[in-house]
């Protein structure tokens, strides 16, 4: 432990916490890319990728609900019992999945409801453990600790769509789900083992996460207060916005443009394939063949399964080495500006240039950067802007973001896609660039908050620093 502290900077009394909440953030993700190649696979096979548009719509009303009864949980539990609670409702929803997929088969439906679920998953999962991490650190821990704990998300994304490559072909969606179940459930025990490390600690704040207020309504209102009466949670919830709408148009776009390659070539290649055909006639050595006697995946056969868990693996490789090699460096070093900035100018460029060169590798890059620098650089930096702020107004804030701010970005995002028919016929892939062109302005808008809220968070900090020191 003394080795870990010493590389990590990790200070007396953080470890069990660290470690904790590392592998807490681990499973969340892993399980989310376990069963997302599986999602977009079925999707497009068994609906077609233009259902999502009204998919989102669907998504972003039902999380509206959830989310409202979520932020009323966070003024009425405490930061235990809220994830015990959560990890209990999902649990029975996979085991739900699991028994109707194998006692009466498959509907429909339940594909519908299946991809509903899961970003209901990922969505409420990620929202309770960032509100449960935040409320056992503060600004200067947060800065050392936040990209280090960040990376067992990363690293869960690579082992989740790696194991998802591996056994995709031979295993069928119920075993999958309750693979998840099953490893899902160890975060009872994390969740105990850290409480149980931080409850006696003065500096970590104890009870209910969030004061309720006289009512509902009064709840939802004064978290409206503190949004709109603060310039630094208005530009927060400008970014988060900028980025649902971005993310939403680019999800169908990417999905789109895989229909068709299937439709058009009967098959696509992965950008993982692609590189690793180049890397193989570049060396003269048989990596792809390696990769298939010593880990049994094989690359660039074409079912839709095997493309989505292969592209899938390729992205979370990229956020891996995001986050180990890039994010703390960055905010230590360059500072919270540079790191939010990351993204968006990103797909800014990339956007832009696959309206001259509208190719489906253009399209993969796109989609792979806007996932893996998500979960990432820009969710660790974006999730640090909240650390800094007093407790209550925090938690307040987060409940009306979550509540409206997300939920009516995402819901815009779904509305957008519905409408956007009316406007441009989608026949080949070269009309998805008129799609992507149309996320531009809202990416530079993006950029321009992100270099307001890296300066006002060095401005709080120290704010808040100076009143912790003061008392």
């Amino acid at each position: 432990m003394a080795f870990l502290r010493a590389i990590f900077d990790i200070r007396k009394g953080e470890t069990s916490k660290t470690v904790g909440m590392f592998f807490y953030f681990f499973i969340i993700i892993a399980a989310f890319w376990f069963l997302k190649p599986l999602r977009s696979a079925l999707t497009v096979e068994k609906l077609g990728a233009d259902s999502i548009r009204i998919l989102k719509v669907i998504t972003a009303g039902v999380s509206a609900g959830v989310v409202v009864a979520y932020s009323l949980a966070l003024t009425r539990f405490s930061r235990e019992r809220l994830v015990y609670l959560i990890l209990g409702a999902f649990i029975w929803l996979m085991l739900f999945f699991w028994f109707f997929f194998t006692h009466f088969g498959y509907a429909k439906m339940v594909y519908y409801c299946f991809y509903v679920f899961l970003d209901l998953f990922i969505t409420v999962n990620v929202a309770v453990f960032w509100t449960f991490l935040a409320d056992i650190m503060d600004s200067e821990s947060a800065t050392r600790l936040y990209g280090l704990i960040g990376a067992g998300g990363v690293i869960g994304g690579f082992i989740g769509s790696f194991t998802c490559k591996s056994v995709v072909e031979t295993v069928g969606p119920a075993e999958m789900i309750l693979y998840v179940a099953i490893a899902y459930s160890s975060i009872f025990f994390i969740v105990f083992f850290v409480s149980a490390r931080v409850k006696n600690l003065g500096s970590i704040a104890q009870g209910v996460i969030a004061e309720s207020g006289k009512s509902r309504v009064h709840d939802a209102l004064e978290g409206a207060k503190a949004v709109f009466s603060s310039r630094y949670f208005l530009g927060i919830c400008g970014v988060l916005g900028a980025y649902e709408l971005i993310s939403t148009v680019n999800d169908f776009t990417f999905h789109k443009a895989v229909e068709l390659m299937f439709q058009e070539k009967g098959g696509a290649t992965s950008i993982l394939g692609v590189v690793l055909t180049w890397m193989d006639g570049a060396t003269g050595w048989d990596i792809t063949g390696g990769l298939k006697d010593v880990f049994g995946l094989t690359l660039g056969e074409g079912s839709l399964k095997s493309f989505f868990s292969e592209f899938f693996l390729a992205l979370n490789i990229i956020a891996l080495l995001v986050q180990v090699i890039l994010t703390s460096l960055v905010i230590r070093r360059l500072g919270m500006t540079v790191a939010l900035l990351f993204l968006p100018v990103v797909l800014v460029v990339v956007s832009t240039g696959y309206f001259f060169f509208p190719m489906f590798i253009v399209v993969e890059v796109l989609y792979m950067c806007d996932n893996s620098l998500n979960y990432s650089i820009n969710q660790t930096s974006r999730e640090m802007l909240f650390v800094p702020v007093e407790r209550k107004a925090k938690y307040r804030a987060l409940a009306f973001i979550d509540m409206f701010v997300l939920r009516t970005a995402k819901a815009s995002g779904g509305f957008l896609l519905l409408i956007l028919p009316l406007l441009i016929t989608i026949e080949t892939s070269r009309d998805l660039g008129w799609y992507m062109l149309m996320t531009v302005p809202l990416g530079i808008a993006w950029s321009v908050l992100a270099i307001f809220l890296g300066r006002k968070f060095h401005k709080v900090s120290a704010e808040h620093a100076a009143a912790s020191e003061a008392t």
